[in-house]
């Protein structure tokens, strides 16, 4: 797996402008904030890749669609994560061809199809679901569990903030 590193010499040279006021303090949120997803999501991407064969946006879907009930509208899909129509036919063309999904006329509707989770997907995401917080952790190893605790409160406090923004 390819492990990603950050340059700690570009790191230094960011907080030392910091420091010396040439860049807002508010930097010293939001790029390590940056960086960390960065690292991770290019992290998971190539685990997932690797270990089970799925790409993160397939991830996405499949467990969209394992903590939603398991069926799903393709509009309900989208609302739920970030991809454009275009680009979720392609994510579910693939899942489909694997057997991890399959379509389903809509009772309610004829015109439309139902995406449904199929016991190999389901098996696959929940697998992948409790290898990923291993996988994670090593990031967070340098913290005990006041911080971590801490961090996430904080982590919560910004995210319900943002909606109000």
């Amino acid at each position: 797996m390819k492990k990603n590193r950050i340059n700690n010499n570009l790191i230094t040279d960011f907080y030392k402008k910091v420091d010396s006021k040439e860049l807002s303090e508010v930097f010293l949120m939001t790029f390590p904030i940056a960086l960390i997803h960065k690292n991770i999501f290019s992290h998971l991407e190539s685990f997932l890749k690797e270990k089970f064969d799925l790409l993160n946006s397939e991830l996405d879907v499949l467990a969209s669609l394992y903590t939603h009930g398991k069926v799903l509208t393709p509009t309900q899909l989208y609302d739920l994560t970030i991809f454009s129509s275009g680009g979720m036919t392609k994510i579910l063309k693939r899942l489909q061809e694997r057997d991890l999904i399959y379509r389903q006329e809509d009772k309610n509707d004829k015109r439309y199809m139902l995406v449904c989770l199929s016991d190999k997907g389901e098996t696959l995401v929940k697998e992948s679901l409790q290898e990923i917080p291993k996988e994670c952790n090593k990031y967070f190893e340098v913290l005990n569990q006041e911080q971590r605790e801490l961090f996430s409160d904080m982590l919560k406090k910004i995210l319900l903030n943002i909606n109000k923004i």
